[in-house]
Protein backbone atom coordinates (compact mmCIF):
# COMPACT_ATOMS: atom_id res chain seq x y z
CA UNK A 1 0.00 0.00 0.00
CA UNK A 2 1.67 3.18 -1.05
CA UNK A 3 2.35 5.71 2.01
CA UNK A 4 0.12 9.03 1.98
CA UNK A 5 2.73 11.52 3.48
CA UNK A 6 6.00 12.46 2.15
CA UNK A 7 8.59 10.51 3.93
CA UNK A 8 12.49 11.80 4.64
CA UNK A 9 15.05 11.37 2.25
CA UNK A 10 18.28 11.13 4.15
CA UNK A 11 20.16 11.54 1.37
CA UNK A 12 18.53 14.58 -0.35
CA UNK A 13 17.28 15.93 2.84
CA UNK A 14 19.57 19.30 3.30
CA UNK A 15 18.82 19.87 6.94
CA UNK A 16 19.37 16.28 7.45
CA UNK A 17 22.95 16.21 6.09
CA UNK A 18 23.76 19.16 7.66
CA UNK A 19 22.94 18.18 11.11
CA UNK A 20 24.62 14.55 10.34
CA UNK A 21 27.71 16.06 9.01
CA UNK A 22 28.14 18.85 11.89
CA UNK A 23 27.54 15.43 14.36
CA UNK A 24 30.35 13.70 12.72
CA UNK A 25 32.51 16.26 12.80
CA UNK A 26 31.95 17.79 16.36
CA UNK A 27 32.65 14.31 17.43
CA UNK A 28 35.63 13.69 15.79
CA UNK A 29 36.94 16.82 16.84
CA UNK A 30 36.44 16.54 20.07
CA UNK A 31 38.25 12.82 20.13
CA UNK A 32 40.76 14.08 18.66
CA UNK A 33 41.13 17.60 20.39
CA UNK A 34 40.41 15.83 24.03
CA UNK A 35 43.16 13.07 23.06
CA UNK A 36 45.76 15.75 21.77
CA UNK A 37 45.48 19.21 23.61
CA UNK A 38 43.12 17.99 26.88
CA UNK A 39 40.32 20.18 25.71
CA UNK A 40 36.90 18.92 23.77
CA UNK A 41 35.63 20.67 20.92
CA UNK A 42 33.27 22.86 22.78
CA UNK A 43 36.15 24.09 25.24
CA UNK A 44 38.19 24.58 21.46
CA UNK A 45 34.79 26.73 19.93
CA UNK A 46 35.31 28.72 23.10
CA UNK A 47 38.94 29.10 22.77
CA UNK A 48 38.53 29.78 19.56
CA UNK A 49 35.78 32.40 19.57
CA UNK A 50 37.69 33.99 22.72
CA UNK A 51 40.57 34.23 20.61
CA UNK A 52 38.93 36.15 17.58
CA UNK A 53 37.53 38.82 19.81
CA UNK A 54 38.40 38.91 22.99
CA UNK A 55 36.48 40.44 25.87
CA UNK A 56 33.30 38.48 24.24
CA UNK A 57 30.34 36.73 26.57
CA UNK A 58 29.37 33.23 27.08
CA UNK A 59 25.89 34.54 25.35
CA UNK A 60 27.47 35.80 22.13
CA UNK A 61 29.74 33.05 21.89
CA UNK A 62 26.57 31.04 22.39
CA UNK A 63 24.75 33.30 19.68
CA UNK A 64 27.10 32.72 16.82
CA UNK A 65 27.87 29.35 17.43
CA UNK A 66 24.78 28.18 17.82
CA UNK A 67 24.91 26.41 21.07
CA UNK A 68 23.40 26.63 23.82
CA UNK A 69 24.24 29.38 26.83
CA UNK A 70 24.71 26.35 29.26
CA UNK A 71 27.00 24.48 27.19
CA UNK A 72 29.34 27.39 26.60
CA UNK A 73 29.33 28.48 30.14
CA UNK A 74 30.61 24.92 31.34
CA UNK A 75 33.16 25.07 28.70
CA UNK A 76 34.23 28.61 29.82
CA UNK A 77 34.16 27.75 33.98
CA UNK A 78 36.40 24.70 32.48
CA UNK A 79 38.91 26.60 30.83
CA UNK A 80 38.53 29.43 33.50
CA UNK A 81 39.38 26.78 36.52
CA UNK A 82 42.40 25.44 34.24
CA UNK A 83 43.81 28.69 33.38
CA UNK A 84 43.42 29.21 29.96
CA UNK A 85 40.78 32.02 30.32
CA UNK A 86 39.92 34.62 32.89
CA UNK A 87 36.30 36.25 33.47
CA UNK A 88 35.87 40.13 34.45
CA UNK A 89 32.40 40.89 35.46
CA UNK A 90 30.82 43.68 34.10
CA UNK A 91 30.31 46.50 35.95
CA UNK A 92 26.77 47.59 34.76
CA UNK A 93 25.58 44.08 34.69
CA UNK A 94 27.03 41.48 36.98
CA UNK A 95 25.15 38.74 35.08
CA UNK A 96 27.93 39.45 32.14
CA UNK A 97 31.56 38.47 32.63
CA UNK A 98 33.63 39.18 29.60
CA UNK A 99 35.90 36.45 28.58
CA UNK A 100 39.88 37.19 27.65
CA UNK A 101 42.27 34.06 26.83
CA UNK A 102 45.19 34.34 29.16
CA UNK A 103 49.00 33.94 27.76
CA UNK A 104 48.53 29.79 28.22
CA UNK A 105 45.17 29.86 26.46
CA UNK A 106 46.68 31.64 23.50
CA UNK A 107 49.15 29.31 23.51
CA UNK A 108 46.65 26.50 23.60
CA UNK A 109 44.69 27.83 20.89
CA UNK A 110 47.64 28.57 18.77
CA UNK A 111 48.41 24.62 18.92
CA UNK A 112 44.39 23.35 18.46
CA UNK A 113 43.74 26.29 15.44
CA UNK A 114 46.80 24.20 13.97
CA UNK A 115 45.26 20.97 14.46
CA UNK A 116 41.55 22.55 13.32
CA UNK A 117 42.86 23.79 10.07
CA UNK A 118 44.62 20.75 9.19
CA UNK A 119 41.50 18.74 9.40
CA UNK A 120 39.50 21.46 7.44
CA UNK A 121 41.69 20.46 4.60
CA UNK A 122 41.43 17.11 4.95
CA UNK A 123 37.40 17.65 4.65
CA UNK A 124 37.64 19.79 2.20
CA UNK A 125 39.97 17.60 0.03
CA UNK A 126 39.33 17.65 -3.38
CA UNK A 127 37.22 20.23 -3.96
CA UNK A 128 39.01 23.14 -6.12
CA UNK A 129 39.73 26.74 -4.64
CA UNK A 130 36.15 27.92 -6.37
CA UNK A 131 34.34 25.27 -5.24
CA UNK A 132 35.51 25.76 -1.28
CA UNK A 133 34.90 29.51 -1.96
CA UNK A 134 31.20 28.33 -3.01
CA UNK A 135 30.67 25.79 -0.32
CA UNK A 136 31.35 28.38 2.22
CA UNK A 137 29.00 31.29 0.34
CA UNK A 138 26.01 28.66 0.39
CA UNK A 139 26.50 27.76 3.80
CA UNK A 140 27.02 31.41 5.05
CA UNK A 141 23.23 31.70 3.04
CA UNK A 142 21.92 28.88 4.69
CA UNK A 143 23.08 30.65 8.08
CA UNK A 144 21.30 33.74 7.07
CA UNK A 145 18.29 32.16 5.83
CA UNK A 146 17.78 30.31 9.63
CA UNK A 147 15.88 33.79 10.79
CA UNK A 148 13.36 33.05 8.41
CA UNK A 149 12.94 29.27 9.47
CA UNK A 150 13.11 30.32 13.01
CA UNK A 151 10.85 33.88 12.56
CA UNK A 152 7.64 31.07 11.71
CA UNK A 153 8.67 28.57 14.96
CA UNK A 154 9.99 25.83 12.52
CA UNK A 155 13.72 25.49 13.88
CA UNK A 156 13.11 21.63 14.43
CA UNK A 157 15.05 20.82 11.10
Amino acid sequence: MPKSTPQLDPERHAAFLIVALANKISASASRAYTRRFGVGVMEWRVLAMVARDPGTTAVQVGQLSGVDKSSVSRAAQSLIRRGYMTAVEDAADNRRSFLELTPLGQALHDKVILASLEREARLLDGFSGPEREALVNLLARLSANMALVQAEGEDDG
